[in-house]
This record gives structure tokens, sequence and C-alpha cells, in this order.
């Protein structure tokens, strides 16, 4: 009998010596770095809407990781908790269903949706391009960041710094990719050593073997626990990855639903608030969640039919066959916003060598042939859920909404500091007024108003001294900024944000991301910047989202220069 315990005590021994030499099977399946030319031939789209299931079972079913803290995590007390699953149930909340998780990993989360187990993938899948052969995201609900740590006495001050440098990955994680591409794009090659684990990497970081560690910022954090004296986070992060919700490709009805939910809650602050909750250390992106006009103060799934219709051939399909673009929206007049369409138009048509077909429509009228098919794209449309029905958008180009300018010597920096104060509104805009006096009203002040034109509105506040700001739309504030830029200014805060895109057909995802991604090419480049100078507010543009990934697309070059 001794002898038998021996031999197993001697088997035990041998088992666990080869589980800690075994290689280990990486959890990440990244999506290829260059995506294959867009084939849909074989392609068959779902019948309905997973929001017929979720209508049915009142149950939205959604694919999270169990131990992704602090997105999601099965907790020792039994317990799902993270910033990913209080976000579903604030949206499930909304839309007065329950919420049921379905456990799943990142090699089986596709599958586990387009099998129809899950409605929507959370934690499991983030929005990188190359997935979209297979799935549709949401717009984003948070940026994460790819991080750089180095040792607290380090010289390197930024990613750029990296050339050569000795630099640590974990084997088969998104960092790993994140710094694929990087090097990619930037040309900077460091010194790169994976490992398996973060832990190891973190120690090997300490200890001198590396001198900089790529990770998820979050994971960066945690690793380094109480030891985080003895290391620093690069202020620069190496790469944004936006965190969007996954559903099944064509499925139009539920990911517009989610879309106008996010909104909706980032419009009423509950994501803000979520965010100073689970990231209480980390800055938060203002602006970061585009929110739409006509959101609304509820979302359903009532509001969208849960019955998806045949996928027309996509527009993609048409200028791979030699066909002209066909543009609406191109007024024929002088104005700059006008003027910005028109570089746009011709700048995505030389990115993917076709002509354009300028059908002469207007922006109204253009939506209506966009329904009927007649035209592949509307420039200048407002992002506007009012105008959503039967028409997609692309990502926004351009933001304007209202500001406060004033004089560059004045302390004011919003309504707080004009209590009694004279606000100016362009002459004959009542409703400028009506919303300024909204904000006024909102922290029980009184302000004053004084009528100026739109050519005196700089001598209203510099030489007349009539008023102590003007309030407009900050179209109508640019030339005045441009002709003074010593004298005048504009306040930190928009009051409100409007956003222009393209109106896109609908439920076309491949032409959908072509557009994207070009217009996130001419970000990376600059071209987008040059091209919206004249319109902007500020010396950056506003952060409308680069979604991470090659530059090569349906055997294209987005970003040829």
């Amino acid at each position: 009998m001794k002898r038998w315990l021996a031999l197993l005590f001697v088997l035990c021994l041998l088992a666990a010596a080869q589980a800690q030499v075994a290689t280990p099977v990486p959890t990440l399946a990244v999506p290829t770095p260059l995506p294959a030319a867009v084939n849909r031939a074989a392609e068959n789209p779902p019948l309905q809407s997973a929001l017929a299931d979720i209508s049915a079972d009142q149950v939205f079913r959604v694919g999270v990781l169990y131990n992704d803290p602090p997105y999601s995590e099965f907790t020792w007390q039994g317990e799902l908790a993270g910033f990913d699953i209080a976000l579903l149930r604030a949206i499930a909340e909304d839309w007065g269903v329950e919420t049921a998780f379905v456990q799943v990993t990142r090699m089986n989360a596709r599958d586990a949706l387009k099998a129809g187990e899950v409605h929507a993938l959370a934690s499991a899948m983030l929005h990188y391009r190359g997935y979209e052969n297979e799935l549709e995201f949401t717009q984003r609900y948070l940026v994460g960041h790819q991080a750089v740590m180095v040792r607290a006495d380090s010289p390197l001050q930024a990613p750029a710094d990296l050339a050569g440098v000795n630099t640590g990955v974990v084997m088969g994680t998104r960092a790993e990719m994140a710094l694929d591409l990087w090097r990619e794009r930037t040309a900077i090659a460091p010194a790169t050593r994976q490992f398996l684990t973060l832990d190891r990497a973190f120690a090997a970081l300490t200890l001198g073997e590396i001198d900089a560690l790529v990770a998820e910022e979050q994971s960066l954090v945690r690793v380094a626990g109480e030891e985080f004296q003895l290391a620093r986070l690069l202020d620069e992060p190496l790469l944004r990855e936006p965190h969007a919700f996954a559903v099944r490709r064509h499925d139009a009805p539920l990911r517009r639903l989610l879309n106008r939910t996010i909104q909706r809650l980032a419009a009423t602050q509950k994501i803000e608030l979520l965010q100073r909750e689970y990231f209480p250390d980390l800055p938060r992106d203002e602006g970061a969640i585009v929110v739409w006009q006509g959101v609304g103060e509820a979302a359903s799934s009532a509001q969208f039919s849960p019955e998806l219709r045949a996928p027309a051939p996509s527009a993609l399909l048409r200028l791979r066959g030699g066909e002209p673009l066909r543009v609406a929206g191109l007024a024929a007049d002088a104005a700059p916003l006008t003027a910005l369409n028109r570089a746009l138009v011709a700048e995505l048509a030389r990115r993917w060598a076709v002509t354009v077909a300028d059908t002469s429509a207007s922006a109204e009228e253009g939506l209506q042939l966009l329904r009927q098919g007649a035209v592949d794209m509307v420039a200048g449309s407002k992002l506007d859920w009012e105008k959503a029905d039967d028409i997609d958008f692309s990502m926004p180009y351009l933001l304007q909404g209202d500001r406060l300018m004033v004089p560059a010597r004045s302390q004011i920096a919003g309504f707080y500091d004009l209590r009694n104060r004279i606000v100016a509104v362009m002459l004959g805009d009542d409703s400028a007024w009506q919303r300024a006096q909204v904000w006024a009203d909102s922290i029980n002040m009184t302000i004053r108003r004084f009528d100026t034109t739109l050519r005196g509105a700089a001598q209203t506040l510099l030489d007349f001294n009539n008023a102590n700001a003007v309030y407009a739309n900050s179209l109508l504030l640019v030339d005045h900024l441009d002709a003074n830029p010593d004298t005048l200014k504009l306040t930190d805060r928009w009051y409100s944000r409007d956003y222009y895109a393209f109106a896109l057909g609908y439920n076309d995802p491949d032409f959908r991301q072509l557009v994207n991604y070009t217009l996130q090419e001419m970000m990376l480049d600059g071209s987008l910047a040059r091209m919206t100078g004249g319109l902007l507010l500020g010396d950056n543009l506003p952060d409308f989202g680069i979604t991470p990934g090659s530059s090569q697309f349906a055997g294209l070059n987005l970003a040829q220069a």
C-alpha cells in the first residue's frame, strides 16, 4: 500500500512539473492585420433583429468575460461586477427588460454571437478594424488606453522615445497587437521581448531586464499595486482603444437602439458617474461619446422594428465595379461649409480612385434620394435621430455648436461669471437668446440681452463695450476670432454640440466602414485638420475617434497621400 502511495506521489510531481513548462494557449484571437477584400457572396444575413428575441423574452443576453476587471469580473462573493456590467444593467433598465450575462472567452465570443446564444458582446470584444468582417459595432462608450510603463527614474517621456528600447509585452494580448500596429504606423522599432504573464513582465521592468512595458492601462495599474512608486506611466498612450458593443452583422435595429441608449445615458451623465466610480484616478475624455440631435428622453425596443430588410448590394461593390460615387448635398454656393464638403468628397474619391457624380440635389432632397437608392451619400448632414429612419450616418467630421466669445483679457469662464451682466446674441436670433436663458435659469441667475449684428459682434465687445459676452453658434464666431486672435477668445465649454457627417444607405456596413476608415486616415495624416481649419475653434480636431487597425481595406490603401 505504501508503495502505491509513493508511486502516486511521484506521478503527481511529474504532472505538476510538466504543467509548469507547458506553453500556455493565448487567450486572445487578434484580427488579421490586413483585412481581406470584402466578399459577401456567401453571406447569409439574419432574418430578424435580436430585438425580436429581446422583446419576446424581456431579457437582454450579453456575452462578457468573467476575468477582465475593472470591466467585468466574477467576484469572490459570487457576483458579476465591473464598469461594463453596471452600464449594461443601466441599458436594460432603460429598456424595461432584464439582463442575462453569459460567460464567454475571447476565443468563443464571436461564435456565441453568430449562433444567437447572446444578443451582443461587451468586454469580450473591443473595436479593432478587421472584426467587422464578421460582426458590427455600436459607437464607443468608453476609451481605453494601451499604455507604456517605465521605471520611475527612466528618461523616457513619450512612446516616440522607444526606438531600440527593450520593451516588454505579454504574448497573445491586445498589447502585442497594439505594439505591432504602432510600429507599422510610426516606423519606430523597439527591441521587443515577450513574456508569458504580466506579473513576470512587471518584475523584469523593476529589475532592469527591460526598460518599458506595454499593456492595457488598467492592467498596468493593477499589476504594479503597492509598488507603483517604482514605476510611472507615460502621459501619452501608445494606442487609444474604443470600447463598444458588438452585434451580429446587419442587425441594424439593435445596433441603433444601443447607440441611442448610449447617447441618452451620456446626455444624462450616467456614464460619466460610472466612469468616476470605476476609474476615479484616470482622466476622462470629454466629448468621447457623440450625442446626436433629437436623442430624446427614452430609448426602447419599440422605437425600432425588429424586421430586417434584405440588404441591397453595397455601394462599395458599385465603386469597385468602376461606377462613379453619387453624391447629394453639394450646394452651389460659396459658403465655407459647402467648400469643406466639396473638398472632402473630392479627397474621398481620390483615395478610392473613383469619379464623382454630383446630383445637384440639396441635403434635404438628397436624403429622399438616398432612401430610394439613387445616391450613395449626402454631404453636410447633421447627426439627428429625427432624420435617421431608413438611413445610416458616417462618423462625424465637423463639430459646431453654441459657445461664449469674450475679450481675451476677460476673466469670464462661463455663465457663472455673467450674473446680472449683458450677453449679446445675433440680431433676430431669438432661439439663441432662449438657449442662453435656459443656461442662466439652470443656475438661478439673471442675464441681460443685447442684439448685435453678425458683422459687428467683435466691435460690440471690443470697441463699444455693449456686452460682456457674445453667445452664438461657433460657425458664426470663426471669422471674428480669426480677425482678432489677440483680443478675442472663447470660453472652454461647448453649450451644445452638433456634428456634421455623411448620410449613407441603410444597413450597408461595408460602405460605412470604407467612409469611416478613410475619414480616420485623413485625421491621422492631418489632411482633415487642414480642410476644416477655417471652421475649427482651436488648434486640434475634436476627438471623433479612431478605430485601430491597418490602413488597407478592400484592396485600397486609404492612407494614400
